[in-house]
């Protein structure tokens, strides 16, 4: 999820001890305090910093009820709610639910919008806690209609993208226009004045001699503005057609039609903003790719789309030069989890055999391990990065060995199976070994059992005991996690129930 957009860049007054609460921009220094003492503590204490985080929050909370139409006091709430929420590091540290969590920011981003429907800012994060709602929403067993209500919120997220973008090509204009002015006249100074005035948010003047005083300085709307904002709305709209894939029965059957429009309008939008702006364009083209290759998958599994043209406009879409995939690990790794999701897509369709689709996906998942392999190559790699291609080359060696039991029975993935398995454990066994999230590392060193499990198996005969004895944890987390490889087909179900 993009990063929360910065509201305001405030200019601290002299720090002091302690602050006397008798103003807004008392309370508004008490919480910025609180707010650094969390930023220096989060990489050592996560504890600590989100301690100092929701001291910020309930003093922010506080100067609300003293001063409740502060748009600063709000605005910063709000935030920081959203980082609470939304930052890993801080997610883990939460008491509470995390929808809990999300639905106390997305209230506090409303009140903002009561204050200030207009603030670009304030469109943006709310839409960004819209996403993450529906996020948690789509795919949960615990919310009857999930993938429907993620739909529909996903939807008010893009619109509020919508609303912020038309405010900020307003504000654009007004400064191109303000600006032209300025140098017709010659003069200078007034310019310079132009250009700190046009701004996407609100400024207060204040005097900035005054010693504790509080003076906000915002940002000009740019071509880059612009394309942030754009970008943001692409990858809404790539999580809506994510979320319609797995359930094509939760929209209307026009939903692909109205996608498609959206889409387009977008593409074009971010192609005018991105003219002079060459060092955006590889990643506007990964997030075009990684659109296509969702609606793609969407239009295939609610039979709008035939397999030919998803893989060949799949195949074009991460083809598109500006890509520059091969110093690329993030467009490498984007293009192998498109090819892992094609496959998937092959695996699921009630149309066709199984038979007849199993030399496409073989080479599906040959060509995933490849852009992965090619990945974890490119100079400068980062860790994360590289714990993703061992993952993901995991899960693609695991898909070739499922495909030498039935139904497939994929005659080169019969004679390599034994060679897949204990390529897929090697590569789990890395993933785990290389990755920070304790979920994911101990996600990776099951399936580095099961791989080995699946190995013994294709060799003979293997007991089942041996991947709940290898398990990190409990048999009803390992239960639940065999039980979620056999739905994505990593595993034959026979193999395991």
């Amino acid at each position: 999820m993009p990063k929360p957009k910065a509201f305001l860049k405030q200019a601290k007054p002299k720090p002091t001890k302690e602050h006397t609460l008798d103003t807004a921009d008392n309370f508004q220094a008490a919480g910025v305090d609180f707010e650094e003492a969390a930023g220096k503590w989060r990489a050592g204490d996560a504890a600590k910093s989100m301690r100092f985080f929701q001291r910020a929050a309930d003093v922010y909370a506080q100067g609300l009820v003293k001063f409740p139409q502060s748009i600063d006091l709000a605005y910063n709430k709000a935030r920081v709610q959203l980082e609470i929420a939304t930052h890993p590091i801080l997610v883990d540290q939460l008491q509470q639910p995390l929808r809990n969590a999300l639905e106390e920011a997305l209230a506090s981003h409303r009140y903002v919008l009561q204050l200030d429907p207009d603030s670009a800012d304030a469109l943006f994060n709310t839409s960004q806690v819209l996403t993450s709602i529906a996020e948690d929403l789509a795919g949960s067993e615990d919310d009857e209609g999930g993938d429907a209500q993620a739909l529909k919120i996903l939807h008010e997220a893009l619109d509020l993208q919508s609303r912020c973008l038309s405010v900020q090509e307003h504000t654009y204009q007004e400064f191109l226009e303000q600006e032209h002015l300025a140098n017709q006249q010659g003069d200078a100074a007034d310019s310079q004045e132009t250009v700190t005035a046009a701004s996407d948010g609100h400024a207060h003047q204040g005097d900035a001699e005054e010693e504790g005083e509080w003076f906000n300085v915002v940002e000009p709307v740019t071509h880059d503005t612009l394309i942030d904002t754009v970008l943001a709305q692409l990858g809404t709209l790539t999580t809506f057609c994510s979320i319609l894939s797995s359930s094509p029965e939760a929209a209307p059957a026009h939903t692909m039609s109205w996608v498609e429009e959206r889409s387009a309008s977008l593409v074009q939008k971010v192609q005018e903003f991105s003219a002079d702006q060459p060092a955006r364009l590889q990643e506007i083209a990964l997030a075009k790719a990684n659109l296509v290759s969702t609606m793609l998958e969407a239009g295939y599994r609610s039979a709008k789309v035939d397999v030919e043209t998803y893989k060949r406009e799949r195949d074009a879409a991460f083809a598109a030069p500006d890509l520059r995939l091969e110093t690329s690990p993030e467009g490498l790794i984007a293009n192998a989890r498109s090819l892992l999701a094609l496959n998937s897509a092959l695996a699921d369709a009630e149309n066709g055999d199984a038979q007849s689709r199993s030399t496409l996906r073989w080479n599906v998942l040959t060509a995933s391990i490849a852009n992965l392999k090619s990945a974890s190559a490119v100079q400068g790699v980062s860790q994360e990065d590289l714990a993703t291609t061992h993952l993901l080359r995991g899960d693609a060696s695991l898909y070739l060995c499922a495909m030498a039991f039935p139904p497939v029975l994929h005659q080169t993935a019969k004679d390599t199976a034994a060679q897949n398995c204990k390529n897929a454990a090697v590569y789990y066994r890395n993933a785990s070994r290389l990755g920070q999230d304790k979920e994911e590392k101990d996600i990776s060193s099951l399936k580095s059992a099961v791989a080995e499990y699946l190995q013994a198996y294709s060799q003979g005969g293997a007991d089942l005991s041996l991947i709940f004895n290898a398990s990190p944890r409990d048999h009803g987390w390992t239960a639940e996690q065999l039980e979620d490889m056999v739905a994505e087909k990593l595993v034959p179900q026979a193999l395991l129930f």
